[in-house]
């Protein structure tokens, strides 16, 4: 794919003004750029005070930073060469950024932070109702602080000023896209369930209020619905499963799981809760994918010795979603907990305070990490919940796991997990492990795409127009599905195969 980011470099050379060509400045910039294909170029004020005086200082070769435009171009400044972007992901739990040199595309750095809306409540229902309380304000405002923050940390541990920032995309659920934008998300959670908005939006920095260039490129991915947003948009374009000739699946699991099935010709899409046990909402050890959490777990089945992987090494202060994965799936195949999550006996790593018997996962003169049988089953009604949704809607578009090529796992399921340790405990699927593919965090990935490549805009809204919602919560075989879900593998372990 050629690289053409949405902010990008033109260095065009202009006929000097004469007695014979009394042209204006604008006008004969506009001309240039017209005959190198740029037709429609909008000239923002701050940029045309400075024009006169950059033409004859340069000899009339103007270097200029351009983006597209709903309707064309706009000269975005002059006199610069150097240009970056950045990619934002806005979860509801954490808020992500990655940092590009637009000109030579090169990934330059990334940053994340938690949301400050969680303050508000860890859900975004909860945030609607607190907006319909009239705290729509302190919310927007509370996000707008935290991206400003995250934009100017990752800025200042990389050398660049946020004035040489000229693009910016943006994707994330269909709420948080609306505070973003200081949209009215109020009706969404109420039946019709109409959201302000689903349309992607093209504008400038100063429009949104980022601490950017005030005239940088603004794109926030389309949403195609109040519970399909631009982070699954932007998901499906990172897989690339709308490009497929057979169905495969994509699943990002953060604070709820999405499921997407589809392939070139359909794409159909159902959410549900099933996130918090991989992103520290279940066990209180655990924590997400960063520096100092364990991502691997290994139990000796002779000697019950522990092996533990963290991130960068040190000690550990907590585990991730795929280290949570890998200690329940190794409880279990060493027969330390039976197939309802329950120890099989006592002593050694099995402790007991206060009635309630845990695993002591990690113990060193600064404290232990351990994990307790009540939050095991926790965990186990949650990978119950993802699982059982996700055969349920396979199930319900008239397709079996066999007929499944490809499964994308996104989100806090994608970062690294160990495929053979989530068929183990019957979180996915018995299919060929090579068919699963992780993707990380699809949703900036997404984002990075476009902002490298702008011509992407365009099969992005073919993407949202072709999702079609399921809607699953009543779907009759769906408690049906979970009760035996909710044991290791499962009760009937045929339901896994494909």
């Amino acid at each position: 794919m050629n690289h053409s980011p949405l902010a990008f470099p033109v260095t065009v050379a202009l006929p000097p003004p004469s007695s014979s060509d009394k042209t204006a400045d604008a006008d004969r910039l506009a001309d240039a750029l017209r005959d190198r294909g740029f037709g429609n170029v909008e000239l923002p004020l701050g940029v045309l005070r400075r024009l006169s005086g950059e033409l004859r200082r340069s000899g009339f070769t103007a270097d200029l930073l351009i983006g597209p435009t709903a309707e064309g171009y706009r000269v975005l400044d002059i006199g610069k060469k150097a240009a970056f972007g950045i990619a934002l992901d806005i979860g509801s739990t954490n808020v992500e950024c990655v940092l590009f040199d637009l000109v030579t595309g090169e990934k330059i750095g990334e940053a994340g932070a938690e949301n400050p809306q969680v303050r508000f409540g860890y859900d975004v229902l909860t945030r609607v109702q607190r907006s319909m309380m009239g705290e729509f304000g302190p919310l927007t405002d509370s996000l707008a602080e935290g991206l400003h923050g995250l934009i100017a940390l990752i800025c200042e541990d990389h050398g660049v000023a946020s004035d040489d920032v000229y693009a910016v995309t943006v994707a994330g659920n269909t709420i948080m896209s609306h505070f973003f934008l200081g949209l009215d998300v109020n009706n969404i959670p109420l039946s019709p369930y109409v959201p302000a908005a689903n349309k992607s939006f093209l504008m400038t920095a100063g429009e949104t209020g980022l601490p950017v260039n005030r005239n940088a490129v603004v794109y926030v991915f389309p949403n195609s619905g109040s519970y399909v947003g631009g982070d699954i948009v932007s998901g499906i374009l990172y897989s690339g499963i709308y490009r497929e000739d057979e169905p495969a699946l994509f699943i990002d699991v953060g604070t709820n799981v999405e499921v997407t099935l589809g392939c070139r010709d359909w794409i159909m899409v159902g959410a549900g809760a099933a996130g918090p046990a991989l992103e520290g909402g279940v066990a209180t050890i655990g924590k997400k994918a960063e520096a100092g959490t364990i991502s691997r777990v290994r139990i000796d089945r002779m000697s019950g010795a522990v092996a533990l992987e963290v991130i960068e090494g040190g000690e550990p202060g907590g585990i991730c979603g795929s280290g949570l994965i890998d200690l329940v799936s190794e409880l279990f195949s060493s027969g330390i907990i039976d197939q309802s999550g329950k120890f099989t006996g006592d002593g050694g790593r099995i402790i007991e305070r206060d009635g309630v018997k845990s695993y002591r996962l990690y113990q060193s003169a600064k404290g232990e990490l351990s994990l307790s049988e009540h939050e095991i089953k926790n965990f186990l009604l949650s990978k119950a919940a993802m699982f059982s949704f996700l055969y349920v809607f396979v199930k319900s578009i008239g397709l079996s796991f066999g007929d499944i090529r490809k499964v994308y796992v996104a989100g806090a399921l994608g970062c690294g997990i160990d495929p053979e340790k989530a068929v183990t405990i019957g979180m996915l699927p018995d299919i060929p492990r090579e068919r699963f593919i992780p993707l990380g965090n699809s949703s900036i990935g997404g984002a990075g795409m476009v902002l490298l490549h702008r011509e992407l805009m365009e099969e992005v809204e073919e993407i949202a127009a072709k999702i079609t919602y399921r809607e699953m919560n009543e779907d009759a075989d769906l408690m049906h599905a979970l009760q035996g879900a909710m044991f290791i593998p499962h009760t009937e372990p045929e339901i896994l195969k494909g």
